[in-house]
């Protein structure tokens, strides 16, 4: 049998760039793994029973804490390190998540009444603050998305305020299937607040001093207990 002898050298560079391809899945003899994006999709079907109507109804901006002005897309591994939110390194939002949710959320009031233009004070207004918005591991095989949101409704003072939150499974165990755990969990808490919008005297103008400028109440309003009559003589 002949054997043939490799080179030193050549010997030693083949396990070099093996190991760098084992480790780094092809990088060293790519550009890079290329960025993937996301949006929420589609507007779900309408389903056979249509929602209550709404009324006329304007959208203030949707918030959410700083973390959530990127593009990032978050994760959570609740069963090793729930303290850390995380972002995948390859995978983003089209947009950061307030308006991905704001753009949904304007959908939907539409699709179930008339959205008016938010400087139209004559109606009331919907502002939603957007507390939570990632995906959470329970395993490392078994994931959710996570939509918790608080809604404050107003027009000339404070009709209603409420926090929502919703959890969809995720198909799969990664970035893609988070993505759609999430436009589901969203889709879910934006029905719920129309929901219970509709349940709110949206169409009355008894809420404070009529005339006065509608504005956005503050997140938790003072209120003053009316001051005892004094006794008569």
């Amino acid at each position: 049998m002949k054997t043939i002898a490799i080179p030193l050298r050549s010997a030693a560079l083949t396990t070099v760039l093996a190991a760098l391809l084992a480790l780094g899945g092809c990088s060293v003899l790519s550009s890079g793994t290329p960025m993937t994006t996301y949006d929420l999709g589609p507007l779900a079907a309408s389903p056979a029973q249509p929602p209550a109507p709404l009324p006329k109804l304007r959208v203030a901006q949707t918030d959410g804490p700083e973390w959530m002005e990127g593009s990032a897309l978050y994760y959570r591994l609740q069963y090793a390190q729930a303290q850390r939110l995380q972002a995948y390194a390859t995978q983003r939002w089209v947009e950061p998540a307030p308006r991905l949710f704001d753009e949904r959320l304007r959908e939907a009031v539409a699709s179930r009444g008339s959205l008016n233009w938010y400087g139209d004070t004559s109606v009331p207004a919907i502002k939603v603050d957007l507390l939570a918005f990632e995906q959470v591991f329970d395993s490392a095989t078994s994931s959710r998305g996570l939509v918790r949101a608080r809604v404050t409704v107003f027009h000339r003072g404070l009709i209603g305020q409420k926090t929502f939150v919703a959890e969809q499974p995720a198909p799969s165990a990664d970035g893609a299937g988070g993505v759609r755990a999430l436009a589901a969990s969203t889709d879910a808490v934006i029905a719920a607040i129309l929901d219970w919008a509709a349940t709110l005297p949206l169409d009355r103008n008894n809420h404070g001093a009529t005339g006065a400028a509608a504005s956005a109440p503050p997140v938790n309003p003072a209120t003053t207990p009316p001051r005892p009559a004094a006794p008569r003589p």
